[in-house]
């Protein structure tokens, strides 16, 4: 398996879901005119294997992924958890769909 980065998410500094996706937003580089909701960050998220489209700052070929790394994930309020894990959830569904490797594996740390 070949790793490109590792994001860390440190949930004792993201309080709630807007949070979150300016974390993302940050550390993967989209752009600023993303939309800021789980729409928007599933497009740019699934866009890390079409740097083309220029959804983010990092690019994946077929054989890359990225690890979200999570930090005091307990600390963060379930819709906030929830949500991270959908986020990841469906953008691996729609790299399956496409019938391209998972992009994203994300390790949960207490």
């Amino acid at each position: 398996m070949n790793i490109k980065a590792v994001i860390e998410l440190d949930f004792s500094k993201i309080k709630d879901v807007e949070h979150l996706y300016e974390a993302l937003a940050e550390k993967i580089g989209f752009p600023d005119s993303y939309g800021k909701n789980a729409d928007a960050v599933i497009d740019c998220l699934f866009g890390l294997r079409y740097p083309e489209e220029g959804m983010t700052k990092i690019s994946l070929d077929t054989t890359e992924k990225i690890i979200i790394q999570t930090k005091n994930i307990t600390s963060a309020e379930q819709k906030t958890r929830e949500t991270l894990m959908f986020i990841v959830e469906f953008v691996n569904y729609k790299c399956q769909f496409k019938e391209t490797p998972a992009s994203i594996l994300l390790l949960l740390e207490r």
